[in-house]
């Protein structure tokens, strides 16, 4: 009985992080969201797009280097993220990371910015993504849903 339990508390689990992450196709995309990114990013390639609760994330490349924005449901763009080097990262930051996790060995790092200007980064390190300010104080950890 309790692997029975146990079997379908992975798959509600299952269903659930899948609900909340999931790719689509573009066509798919509210023409709102469609309409502002093609006007704000029309050099834009490989894009692909993904569902996040109740956002859209198209990722793509731009100026050669992979990219990540995040919309409302109404189109009003949330974030910019762009993949850099640990070396664009405020050495606070990175420091952070390896004092307080031992062994980080898959990391990403990212410039993420909001419409208004505003600077932070992201480091991802298995299934966390630490947040810091652009000068590389600490903000908080996320889980990562993806």
């Amino acid at each position: 009985m309790k692997k029975l339990i146990v079997f379908i508390a992975a798959i509600a689990f299952a269903l659930q992080a899948n609900a909340q992450s999931q790719k689509i196709m573009a066509k798919d995309v509210p023409s709102s969201i469609a309409v502002a990114f093609a006007e704000m990013h029309p050099n834009a390639k490989m894009i692909e797009w993904k569902k996040i609760d109740s956002k859209y994330e198209a990722a793509y490349d731009e100026n050669s280097k992979k990219t990540y924005s995040v919309y409302d449901a109404s189109g009003n763009l949330i974030e910019t993220k762009v993949k850099i080097k640990e070396s664009e990262v405020p050495k606070l930051a990175t420091d952070y990371v390896y004092k307080n996790h031992k062994d980080p060995l898959e990391k990403e790092y990212f410039k993420i910015t909001n419409p208004k200007g505003t600077v932070t980064y992201g480091i991802k390190v298995k299934d966390k993504k630490f947040i810091f300010d652009s000068t590389g104080n600490y903000i908080k950890t996320v889980d990562c849903k993806e």
